[in-house]
């Protein structure tokens, strides 16, 4: 476990391509993807070749994100007029995959960041949104603290407590508005111990009812506490585990909402990200045993060939993986371009229960939930079938090929499939459109849910 709340990480990235030298490189019209290929390719090489080292270390990815910064790799879906260079969403699918191929940490770390910035600049809130997206174009990296652990798992939930009027006064004089201060607990944070600004879920009192305010606050601020104990088999590195808060201020205009159409198709944006992590984990596994093969001399007395990387039973094994592998790209592109389109039909409409945003959102929901079904069957079954063409000694720890299936696994494990499943069954055999939310919840105690449910009769 490790408090990284005092720690300054960053390094300045020398020898490789600039968010700047991309900027001057791209025309109005957009960048092409060879352009961006080969402007980000140095950079993910950079990145992939300490990203074994630092599984096996637990060492955090600091340098790799501030090589992301200094590239531009967080601001290039951003248009021209906000400061970025308006790569399409597919073309950003394209970049996850080849960074999530480099290490499958980092898009996952970074898929709060993409989520938000897609909602802000698809759909304006006004300053904050003007804020957001300039701080984006600065290089500014979000991540969020969205989800609490129960009590019983000895955890605060976060309160929101307003600011009395000598707090406003007081920060009134250094040119801040302060309007509240969070404190609690939070786990789940992918992303946080990276982030400049932290997008926190906490709930004003006597306003139970209407949900929780989404405050953004600095990631950098005293009462902030990142911890990394996020203990899973897999994506180990993703930033992840405990934010605590204590007394943290939220200034005016720092507050966004989710219950607005791009609010609702941004969990898209999320499936996206995790979908392309998967994408790239089954394209690192499929290299990784492809150069096994190529070198190894141990074969077997009933084997098809001298050697494995002449057994046709091999190249059958390579060639499914690759196969899958492949598929798996295509599809994240695919659904991404639907999701972009989605994007812009919403456009202009601001009610949830207009026909358009209920098209638009099962449209993305179902296209996401069913590739991210098919791409997570895909991967899984590469990264497993990889051992078939390796013999007993590809299980050697020290070459890491297990690390990839649990990395898929965990990546898979995300707003379970099942759920998703059932959603997109549902929804073709009765017109029943997807939750509009894939948020997390903690379920009542069995007497508190058989007085709700008396109550209710």
């Amino acid at each position: 476990m490790t408090d990284t709340t005092h720690l300054e990480h960053r390094t300045v990235p020398t020898g490789l391509p600039t968010f700047e030298e991309l900027r001057a490189d791209i025309g109005p019209s957009g960048p092409t993807d060879a352009q961006l290929t080969e402007h980000f390719a140095p950079v993910f090489a950079a990145i992939a070749a300490g990203s074994a080292q630092r599984e096996q270390d637990h060492e955090l990815a600091f340098a790799a994100i501030e090589h992301l910064r200094g590239a531009g790799f967080t601001r290039v879906r951003l248009g021209r007029d906000h400061g970025g260079i308006g790569a399409s969403l597919p073309q950003l699918a394209d970049l996850l995959v080849d960074l999530a191929a480099a290490d499958s940490n980092l898009p996952q770390a970074l898929h709060g960041h993409f989520m938000f910035t897609e909602q802000h600049e698809n759909e304006s809130q006004g300053a904050v949104s003007e804020w957001w997206l300039a701080e984006v174009a600065s290089g500014k990296i979000f991540g969020n603290a969205l989800v609490e652990l129960p009590p019983s798992a000895g955890r605060r939930p976060v309160h929101w407590i307003d600011a009395d009027s000598d707090t406003v006064q007081a920060a009134a004089a250094t040119g801040t508005t302060e309007v509240a201060r969070l404190t609690g607990d939070k786990f789940y944070s992918t992303g946080a111990i990276f982030a400049d600004y932290l997008l926190v879920s906490a709930v004003p009192p006597g306003l139970e009812e209407d949900g929780p305010v989404f405050a953004i606050i600095d990631a950098r601020d005293p009462g902030v506490q990142r911890i990394d104990d996020w203990n899973g088999f897999g994506q180990r590195l993703t930033a992840s585990g405990t934010t605590t808060l204590d007394h943290v201020p939220v200034r005016a205009q720092r507050t966004q909402e989710f219950n607005v159409p791009t609010g609702v198709l941004a969990y898209t944006v999320l499936w996206i990200v995790l979908a392309a992590t998967q994408a790239g984990i089954g394209a690192t596994a499929l290299a990784e045993i492809t150069t096994f093969v190529r070198g190894r001399r141990r074969t077997y007395d009933h084997a098809t060939a001298e050697t494995p990387a002449e057994d046709p039973l091999v190249h059958q094994v390579i060639g499914a993986v690759s196969s899958k592998v492949s598929s798996a790209r295509h599809i994240v592109r695919g659904t991404a371009a639907v999701v972009e389109e989605s994007y812009l039909q919403v456009r202009g409409h601001s009610d949830l229960e207009d026909p358009v945003v209920v098209q638009a959102h099962a449209r993305a929901n179902i296209a996401l939930s069913e590739a991210s079904l098919v791409v997570s069957d895909l991967i899984l079954e590469a990264t497993n079938q990889i051992f078939e063409s390796g013999g007993a000694s590809a299980t050697d720890a020290s070459r890491q090929l297990h690390q990839h299936w649990l990395n898929a696994r965990t990546v898979a494990s995300h707003t379970p499939l099942v759920y998703r499943t059932q959603a997109v069954g549902d929804y073709r055999v009765n017109g029943a459109i997807p939750p509009f939310h894939s948020t997390a919840r903690n379920s009542a105690a069995p007497e508190a849910a058989a007085t709700s449910t008396t109550e209710g009769a």
